[in-house]
């Protein structure tokens, strides 16, 4: 008779296909859309551009090896989906780190990391792979191919992602104090505002992959126990969801869709040209839509107000160009 953590992940499972089918789509139109339009590729989007190449062939390949472990391609689907979820970690750690030099260092040369993020993101996860070829440790665990249990699992994976979710969230927490530092400083904002106020937080937690943080505690309870199923569940819709809800976060808003209008109106479609013009009724009040979704108003506004202090109007600056694109 099957229990109710047996019924727990069936559901789940089909969960997870829904919402990876998503996340794979979701990833795939942000690598579409960024690539079309070069003027929305700023330094931040380009590093999301590249985390979605991660997630995008992480969750294409995981799906691929449920389907492949009775063929020839069971021992490399394991392989490359190794190679790419660990990609997606370390590329949510430029993301975060790129977040805290541009907001909290204020760095205006942030984008002299992009080598070294290239480095890290893509040849320290090769090398892990490589290890763990050599040793043979990618195995058909029964209708899925992966890594080996316990040892292979706990450093190949476990330790690397366990350590940049930490690292992440120290970042995060440095990044939303000064996020909240500016916007204690801006005028009185409306309810309007405050939701504006939490996509900024939203759009930083998702690509930061701060999701994992539920799989990673999931492992420190009981099997079957409530909190297991709270954080299982948890990490099952969001983590799967992660190239979906990075497609939400940084497409869905005036300023693609007036690109996309303006591309569709040039291939003879006259229906979207009274979109145009979109992304320039975007620019009054607090925020401005951008990619990721919002951010604060440039120094020029903020010297309007005569309370405003030096320290947060740099602040909103470096908020701002953490996510703007060139015009």
């Amino acid at each position: 008779m099957k229990t109710s953590y047996d019924n727990l992940n069936i559901a789940l499972g089909y969960i997870t296909d829904i919402f990876l089918c998503l996340s794979i789509i979701g990833s795939f139109l942000t690598i579409f859309t960024f690539i079309l339009f070069y003027r929305l590729r700023s330094f931040p989007i380009r590093l999301i551009v590249y985390l979605c190449f991660s997630i995008f062939f992480a969750h294409l390949f995981f799906e691929v090896s449920y389907r492949s472990a009775e063929n020839l391609f069971c021992i490399p689907s394991a392989i490359l989906i190794h190679y790419f979820f660990l990609a997606d970690f370390f590329w949510t750690f430029c993301v975060s780190f790129n977040f805290f030099q541009m907001i909290v260092k204020r760095n205006r040369d942030a984008e002299s990391f992009e080598l070294y993020y290239h480095l890290i993101s893509w040849g320290i996860p090769l090398v892990i792979v490589i290890l763990c070829s050599s040793f043979q440790k990618y195995i058909n665990k029964g209708g899925f191919c992966y890594l080996e249990n316990d040892l292979p699992i706990y450093l190949g994976f476990f330790v690397p992602g366990l350590i940049i979710v930490c690292a992440n969230s120290i970042t995060f927490f440095f990044t939303a104090r000064e996020i909240q530092k500016t916007f204690k400083h801006s005028p009185p904002t409306k309810k309007k505002e405050k939701s504006k106020q939490f996509r900024v937080y939203f759009s930083i937690f998702i690509s930061i992959g701060f999701s994992w943080l539920f799989g990673f505690i999931t492992v420190f309870f009981k099997n079957g126990s409530i909190p297991q199923y709270i954080f299982q569940i948890l990490f099952s819709i969001t983590t799967t969801l992660q190239g979906f809800l990075i497609f939400v976060s940084y497409c869905l808003n005036n300023k693609v869709f007036a690109h996309y209008a303006r591309a569709l109106t040039a291939l003879g479609v006259p229906f979207f040209e009274r979109f145009q013009h979109l992304d320039s009724t975007s620019a009054t009040g607090t925020y401005n839509n951008t990619s990721n979704g919002t951010h604060l108003r440039t120094m020029s506004d903020y010297s309007k107000n005569t309370n405003q202090n030096t320290e947060s109007t740099d602040s909103s600056v470096s908020i701002k160009n953490s996510a703007q694109q060139p015009a």
